[in-house]
């Protein structure tokens, strides 16, 4: 979300635009009914101007573009915990098994690889873009869900089986 915000402000399409873009005209984004990841994306991608991520939000909703939904039960703690997934990230999981979502779009290696959140940048990257990792592993396996970056999701956007694969 930062990037999209960032591109958006400077009226750049780039990649996270792309993503967005694609998402919305094919299908829809999800967020919390309790507002929880719609707050991480403001306190995460407002920056100086709040106001416009809120308007833009409050506008997709409209449209029907944002979608809400109710997290999964909490009973995924432990499961999620022993994936070495931080707690404030448990609610992304949730939201996707809750809403019955097939992808998850981030650039949080958390929700690929925890435990390299210290590795070089070059590492980080390489986990990512072969969505990597034991927790997307983890996550595509046990509840049929990809986890991928945007870049990942605009370069396979042609190809709606390389999310349910």
């Amino acid at each position: 979300m930062n990037s999209f915000q960032r591109e958006r402000l400077h009226e750049d399409d780039t990649v996270a635009s792309e993503a967005i873009a694609h998402a919305t005209t094919n299908n829809y984004i999800v967020l919390d009914e309790g507002g929880q990841c719609q707050q991480e994306w403001l306190d995460c991608a407002g920056g100086s101007y709040p106001l416009h991520l809120q308007d833009w939000l409050a506008d997709m909703m409209v449209t029907q573009q944002i979608r809400l939904a109710r997290l999964c039960a909490d009973s995924m703690h432990k499961e999620l915990n022993n994936l070495g997934i931080p707690k404030k990230d448990h609610k992304w999981v949730r939201l996707a098994i809750g809403s019955n979502s097939k992808i998850i779009l981030t650039d949080d290696i958390d929700l690929f690889d925890p435990t390299k959140k210290n590795s070089s940048s070059s590492n980080i990257a390489n986990i990512k873009a072969k969505c990597a990792g034991p927790v997307s592993k983890h996550l595509k396996k046990r509840h049929g869900i990809c986890v991928a970056t945007p870049t990942w999701f605009v370069s396979n956007k042609h190809n709606e089986e390389a999310v349910d694969t």
